[in-house]
C-alpha cells in the first residue's frame, strides 16, 4: 500500500488487490452491523432514512463506539440525543461505508490480481467521507483487538511489525465475519488472528493518515495563496 499523494483528478494511491478486498469487505461487514445494532430499516438507503425515533442504545460495544452517548453525565439528554439523531447519523455512517467499499473494490468489477497493486482514486468531493469511514471501520477493529488508549495501539503496532503480513494470513469469509460480528471479542482471538487484525487496523491508519495529510497540505497552500 502506497501513501496517498494528490494530483489533478483526486487523491491517488496503489494497493495490492488483498488491500482492496480485505478492506472493502470489513467495511460491508461493519455497515451490516451498525445497520442491524442500531435499528435501521431493512434495505433503507440514506436518502430513505430521513426520519428520527431510534432511540435505543446498541447492544454492541464496537457500535456504542460509533453512536456514542451524546451526555455521559445526564441519561435523559443522552437518551432523548440518541431518540433525535441516532437514525440519520447510522444511515449515514452506513451509506459512506458502502461508498468507501465500492471505491476500492466495486461490485460489479471484482479485483483481480493486477501484479504490482491497483490505483485508488479518491475524488476530491469523496475524500473526507472516505477518511471518515476508515475512522468507523478503524473503532470496529479497535474495540475488537481491546485497543484502548494510545499504548494499546502502540503495542498493537509492535505487534503487527514483528509479525507477518496479510499475505500470510488466512484470508476466507469465516475469519472476516468473525472480526466484525458481535460474538468476538479481543481475547478471543488467536496470536495469529490478532496480528492479522491488527495489520488491517495498521493499514487503514495508514491511508487515512496519509489521505488527510494531502488534504490539509492542499488547504494550507490554498490558505498561502489567498
Amino acid at each position: 500500500m502506497s501513501p496517498f499523494r494528490a494530483t489533478p483528478a483526486g487523491y491517488v494511491a496503489t494497493w495490492e488487490p488483498v488491500e482492496r478486498e480485505v478492506l472493502a469487505r470489513v467495511a460491508r461487514d461493519v455497515a451490516g452491523l451498525l445497520s442491524a445494532d442500531s435499528g435501521l430499516p431493512d434495505d433503507a438507503t440514506e436518502a430513505e432514512v430521513a426520519f428520527t425515533g431510534v432511540a435505543r442504545v446498541p447492544r454492541d460495544p464496537a457500535v456504542q463506539r460509533l453512536l456514542p452517548d451524546a451526555h455521559r453525565e445526564d441519561a435523559d439528554v443522552a437518551a432523548e440525543f440518541r431518540h433525535l439523531t441516532q437514525t440519520d447519523l447510522a444511515a449515514g455512517k452506513v451509506a459512506r461505508l458502502h461508498r468507501f467499499a465500492e471505491t476500492v473494490d466495486p461490485v460489479e468489477e471484482p479485483v483481480t490480481d493486477a501484479g504490482d497493486g491497483d490505483q485508488v482514486l479518491v475524488g476530491r468531493d469523496a475524500a473526507q467521507d472516505f477518511a471518515a469511514a476508515l475512522t468507523d471501520v478503524r473503532l470496529v477493529l479497535g474495540e475488537r483487538l481491546g485497543l484502548d488508549d494510545d499504548a494499546d495501539v502502540e503495542r498493537l503496532h509492535h505487534e503487527v511489525l514483528s509479525g507477518f503480513g496479510p499475505d500470510d494470513a488466512d484470508t476466507d469469509a469465516d475469519t472476516d465475519a468473525d472480526a466484525a460480528d458481535g460474538d468476538t471479542g479481543s481475547d478471543e482471538l488467536d496470536p495469529e488472528q490478532r496480528v492479522y487484525w491488527g495489520g488491517v487496523f495498521v493499514a487503514a491508519g495508514f491511508a487515512q493518515e496519509s489521505l488527510m495529510d494531502e488534504l490539509l497540505a492542499e488547504l494550507r497552500a490554498r490558505r498561502a495563496g489567498q
